[in-house]
């Protein structure tokens, strides 16, 4: 059989230039790396040349040559689509973003939440669309057996300056628990309670995964994610979560937690909702509680190779 071959366009002068660099994150998103290195296990090749490409894929905007290649070529183009940009000083952002979808043949969503934030905020018409939920490589995030002398959390953000992943709440949860302990993954350069490890920003993956996967449970404070990453990969490493009710959280987690109520509108605002501490302390009284049934009959996710074929098959489809 024939191998297909596609080009990943996502690294050009748009995302070079709009990269968050606050976010301390890879330029390269995870999932499109994966893509690169697993393609070889559904009949695909990456390539470096789009002339010579059966499909082009993007998990951000198409550069004008590869329009214009496509165009008279009549190469099929794959749009990824993260989150929607909420905030009302940074919505100019999602005008590029949304006219590579209105571009492409597919675009694929990392949660319904993703999809619903566009239909919901924007009059827009794709040409096709279809969901796969975020995910992450259980190669590398895995359950493992712990045995904490202390209740042990595990929270994570490449920055958690970024008033979005809600650092002054998590400080107000950690000193209500003071007999646990919080493993907090990321950038901050803030004094914390005593009971919060800092362990810096970490850009090794197994790293993490031994990291979360020691703790006993995972804490996701984060407003509007449609997809988190470090939700995911706590998820394979089977933790309980502790997680608020907007964004895509709930599709990730589904019943493997306890919810904190969060503002659940779909709309632009000016700055991040505060939450209710009486509702944070709540959750996380309820999961202590119910800790060990959550454990005794987690949800798991599928196998990544699951997520990853999803991606391909649509490849397929349009070759």
């Amino acid at each position: 059989m024939k191998i297909k071959k596609y080009f990943d366009c996502s690294i050009n002068d748009y995302s070079n230039k709009n990269h968050n660099k606050e976010s301390y994150g890879p330029i390269e998103n995870d999932i499109m790396r994966d893509l690169t290195k697993y393609a070889h296990l559904y009949n695909f090749e990456r390539i470096y040349d789009y002339k010579k490409a059966d499909i082009i894929i993007t998990n951000t905007v198409y550069p004008n040559k590869i329009l214009k290649w496509s165009t008279k070529n009549n190469i099929p183009l794959i749009k990824r689509m993260d989150g929607i940009y909420w905030q009302n000083n940074l919505k100019y952002k999602n005008d590029a973003l949304n006219k590579a979808a209105l571009q492409s043949n597919e675009v694929i969503f990392i949660s319904d939440y993703s999809r619903l934030s566009l239909n919901n905020l924007y009059n827009i018409e794709l040409n096709n669309s279809s969901v796969i939920l975020n995910d992450v490589d259980d190669n590398i995030f895995f359950k493992r057996k712990t045995n904490n002398e202390k209740f042990t959390w595990v929270t994570s953000a490449t920055n958690w300056n970024r008033e979005i992943k809600r650092l002054t709440d998590l400080i107000e949860l950690a000193k209500y628990m003071k007999n646990d302990i919080i493993n907090l993954i990321g950038y901050c350069d803030i004094d914390l309670p005593k009971n919060i490890i800092k362990h810096g920003y970490i850009d090794n993956d197994e790293k993490m995964s031994d990291i979360i996967g020691n703790s006993d449970a995972f804490i996701s404070l984060f407003f509007r994610d449609s997809g988190s990453k470090v939700t995911c990969q706590a998820v394979k490493c089977e933790l309980p979560i502790l997680h608020v009710s907007s964004g895509g959280l709930m599709e990730i987690v589904k019943s493997n937690g306890t919810i904190i109520n969060d503002y659940n509108k779909i709309d632009f605002l000016d700055q991040i909702p505060l939450l209710d501490l009486d509702d944070i302390l709540c959750a996380y009284e309820d999961l202590k509680y119910y800790y060990n049934d959550i454990i005794d009959i987690y949800e798991k996710r599928a196998p990544y190779q699951d997520t990853l074929s999803k991606y391909f098959k649509i490849f397929k489809n349009y070759c």
